[in-house]
């Protein structure tokens, strides 16, 4: 499975990362730096409307390329003219062409709230999400222990981060709803890659109502973001729909108005 090459992958990464700066330096770093609560949450749930989070990608592992003329800094400035209320950005190199230094980049010339957005194995990578200017960080259940969840959860609070927790199935929304206060639900099956933009349907009634629920691919059309609003979403991430058109301003309009 896709999923299992990319945690590999992700370990080797991380590993090679900690002999460059070890993870008690990055601590140290922590205890020095100015850190302030991110507002990714509160700006999802401040939106009367179902809330964008609009993601910066270049590439997938089933789609290959997805924007050949990738720019970041382009990307992002695109989308802070658009009306988002936050932002997801693929920090993950092999599989997403990726890179932690467009966090930065983007928090340096945009007050938006945004999502590291990688395959979170190590509390050593919510350290990095913090001193790079992440608002938030991803922990994918498939990819967690119940041990490793409730640990890496309790990271991200103490360091000031919210956390999007990926869910897919009925099991894994009943184990994220112990600690999850923003909880996602996958349209896209990770065995198959196939999407089923009713799979966050029938999952939201597992989510409790206290939670920021948030629908993550197969949204595609204003359709499909009307079909949102019916369900009640606080919040849809959308990325390819958005990589893929030349002008993302219109691409985000015609989504969220159907024009």
């Amino acid at each position: 499975m896709i999923l299992d090459k990319i945690i590999a992958s992700t370990k080797k990464r991380v590993e090679v990362s900690k002999e460059r700066v070890s993870a008690s330096e990055l601590l140290k770093q922590l205890d020095r730096a100015e850190l302030k609560k991110g507002e990714f949450a509160e700006s999802l749930k401040a939106f009367e409307d179902v809330s964008i989070i609009a993601e910066i990608k270049k590439a997938s592992p089933s789609k290959g390329l997805i924007r050949p003329d990738f720019d970041h800094i382009e990307i992002a400035e695109k989308y802070a003219k658009s009306n988002i209320q936050a932002m997801s950005i693929l920090t993950e190199p092999e599989y997403f062409k990726g890179d932690l230094s467009f966090v930065d980049d983007v928090k340096a010339r945009y007050n938006i709230p945004v999502l590291r957005k990688d395959f979170t194995i190590d509390e050593y990578m919510i350290y990095e999400a913090k001193l790079h200017g992440a608002d938030a960080v991803l922990l994918i259940m498939a990819a967690l222990t119940d041990e490793e969840y409730k640990k890496f959860h309790s990271v991200a609070d103490d360091l000031q981060l919210d956390v999007l927790v990926e869910t897919h199935n009925e099991e894994e929304v009943k184990r994220a709803v112990e600690y999850g206060r923003i909880i996602g639900v996958n349209n896209r099956n990770l065995q198959t890659f196939e999407e089923d933009i009713t799979t966050c349907e029938r999952l939201l009634p597992l989510i409790p109502d206290s939670a920021v629920k948030v629908a993550e691919s197969a949204v595609r059309t204003y359709e499909d973001f009307e079909y949102l609003r019916s369900l009640g979403l606080d919040a849809a991430l959308i990325g390819e729909t958005f990589m893929r058109k030349a002008d993302i301003q219109s691409a985000v309009n015609e989504l969220r108005y159907g024009r």
